[in-house]
Formats: C-alpha cells, sequence, structure tokens
C-alpha cells in the first residue's frame, strides 16, 4: 500500500542497484518492526527500538517509513498490480486481464508475504490506530483502482461501470483474503490462488465490459 503515484509510461522498468539495496533496507527495518510489535504491542513500541533491532538509525527508519503505522503498512502490491495490469493486451477483457494479473504473480507474492500478511492482519485488529489507517490506505486503493481500470476498458474513473467493478472487486478480495487467514493462511494450491479464484468468479458480472 505503498503511495506511488499511477504509471505515466506503458514500458516496464527493471530495479536497478540502488533500489535493489534500498528495498533490502526496507524489508529488513519492517520486519524488525513487526516482530517487535507483536512481541510488546504496536503502542509500546518506539522508533527507537525498531532502529536498533534492525542495526540502523531512527533517521534512517524515518526516510523509509513516515510513521510507525506505516512500517506495517507499506507494500509493493499496488504498483505491481498497476504495472502488470498496464502490460496486459489492451483488446483483453477486464476480467481475463484480472485473473491473469492475480492468479499469476500477485499469488506469488501473496504466497511469499504470507507471514507479513499475517501480522498484519494480527496487529490490525489489536490496534485501533492501525485499524483506522489501513482503512484510510482502502480508500485510497479503490481510487487509484478506478483510474486503472477505466484506463483499461477506456472509460472515466467516476463512470458508474467502473466504480461498480472496483466496489465488486475490491470487497471480494477482502472477504477472501480474511478467508484465507481464518484458515490459518494455508499454502498451495488450497491456499491464496483458491480464495482468489473465488473472488474473481464471484463478481464476474461487474468486470463484464
Amino acid at each position: 500500500m505503498v503511495r506511488w503515484p499511477l504509471p505515466q509510461s506503458d514500458e516496464p522498468r527493471a530495479p536497478g542497484l540502488r533500489e535493489r539495496k534500498k528495498e533490502r533496507v526496507r524489508s529488513s527495518i519492517q520486519r524488525a518492526a513487526l516482530r517487535l510489535f507483536l512481541k510488546n504491542g504496536f503502542e509500546q513500541t518506539t522508533v527507537e527500538q525498531i532502529a536498533e533491532a534492525a542495526d540502523v538509525s531512527p533517521a534512517t527508519f524515518y526516510r523509509y517509513f513516515a510513521t510507525k503505522e506505516d512500517s506495517v503498512l507499506t507494500d509493493d502490491y499496488d504498483p505491481l498490480f498497476i504495472q502488470l495490469l498496464i502490460d496486459r493486451p489492451a483488446d483483453e477483457p477486464l476480467i481475463d486481464s484480472i485473473r491473469a494479473v492475480l492468479m499469476g504473480v500477485m499469488a506469488e507474492y501473496f504466497e511469499r508475504d504470507r507471514d507479513l500478511l499475517i501480522a498484519r492482519n494480527t496487529l490490525a485488529n489489536q490496534t485501533p490506530a492501525l485499524k483506522a489507517a489501513l482503512w484510510e490506505e482502502y480508500e485510497r486503493s479503490l481510487d487509484l483502482f478506478s483510474a486503472l481500470i477505466a484506463r483499461h476498458v477506456r472509460r472515466t474513473s467516476d463512470d458508474l461501470d467502473v466504480r461498480i467493478a472496483v466496489g465488486a472487486l475490491s470487497g471480494a478480495l477482502q472477504q477472501a483474503f480474511n478467508a484465507w487467514l481464518a484458515q490459518g493462511a494455508p499454502r498451495g494450491k488450497s491456499g491464496i490462488r483458491h480464495v482468489l479464484e473465488r473472488a474473481i468468479e464471484r463478481c464476474a458480472a461487474a468486470l463484464d465490459f
């Protein structure tokens, strides 16, 4: 849910050495933060403690995360989803593009980040401030995906069918993730891909442009 703008170019850009190094530092800080939050509580854990656990300075923490909440909620899913959908054929039906993106690379990322997603869900349920921040990110993502889907189907982002499609898909995916987490986030074919496929199929009519 990192705050990245909608890409202006259709050409994908591979991350360079500097970007990969920054990603490793960010990931290290985030893992340290999640460990401490789960162990000691979100409110009880300070930025200084997180920085010490990650072997960085507090100033470095704030270069990557504006707040403690961001260290829980930040991920690469929005920009990744955007680029993957942009890369799909322009004449491909929306539901086929969504299915290919979610069941392909996105599912692999969700499986890779299983522990992060479990920790985020646990902490959000325990911490009102995190739950409120998560809802704000959810609403921001709805606007972002409305613009993206509108671009794909050549309509405006305030088009009613576009908003219905985004609302239906986001709601279905949220329930799918909740079901997956409630089941213990099982791995493999019976895991995230199964619930993602169910979510897509249940809102197929809304995605039919």
